[in-house]
């Protein structure tokens, strides 16, 4: 069984989706296996892809010119589906690095990280339904689906965050130099 700090050692390399998170299911838990695990996100994906309606071929653009119009258009389901997708995907994964870089660094506290995530709640919200409103805006199935996999998969993302920062504290967490905050590791 790996020990914390060379958990945390490699989780500071590369932090993204699932990178932190299931590392420590997999070692400090027995909720589910490698092989369960594999088999439910591609249950997920294969579910989405055969509940994905056609791509709309004739579907045109009408691009907006402020930042307003762009938020307007895509959670109206009315932008190209990369435009609703990357730009709040690469956001939400650099907030969740740098966050897990502070906690890792231990100049975040639990109640510091947990007020993060719960901020991005709303914007995650507004992504999820634009991209799944937009998904049809795009030139292959393929791509629909794939974004709308990863936007499920970013919920089940902060689920197992929430159960780590609540059930498991002490895996993710140096609880040691946390004095203010021990009563959330406990």
């Amino acid at each position: 069984m790996p020990k914390l700090a060379d958990l945390r050692t490699n989780a500071r390399k590369s932090q993204n989706m699932f990178i932190n998170t299931l590392p420590i299911i997999f070692t400090y838990t027995s909720l589910f296996s490698h092989i369960e695990a594999v088999i439910f996100l591609a249950a997920i994906f294969f579910l989405v892809y055969f509940y994905t309606p056609e791509v709309n071929k004739n579907w045109i653009e009408k691009p907006g010119k402020s930042l307003y119009q762009f938020l307007y258009s895509a959670w109206l389901g009315n932008s190209k589906l990369w435009r609703a997708f990357w730009p709040f995907f690469l956001l939400v994964n650099a907030i969740l690095y740098y966050i897990d870089y502070r906690v890792m660094d231990v100049t975040y506290t639990i109640a510091s990280w947990k007020t993060v995530h719960g901020m991005l709640i709303l914007p995650i919200v507004w992504w999820t339904t634009s991209v799944w409103r937009c998904s049809q805006n795009t030139g292959h199935k393929i791509w629909s689906s794939a974004a709308r996999t990863i936007t499920l998969y970013l919920l089940l993302e902060y689920f197992l965050r929430f159960i780590i920062s609540t059930q498991f504290p002490n895996t993710f967490f140096d609880c040691r130099l946390l004095i203010m905050e021990y009563g959330d590791c406990l």
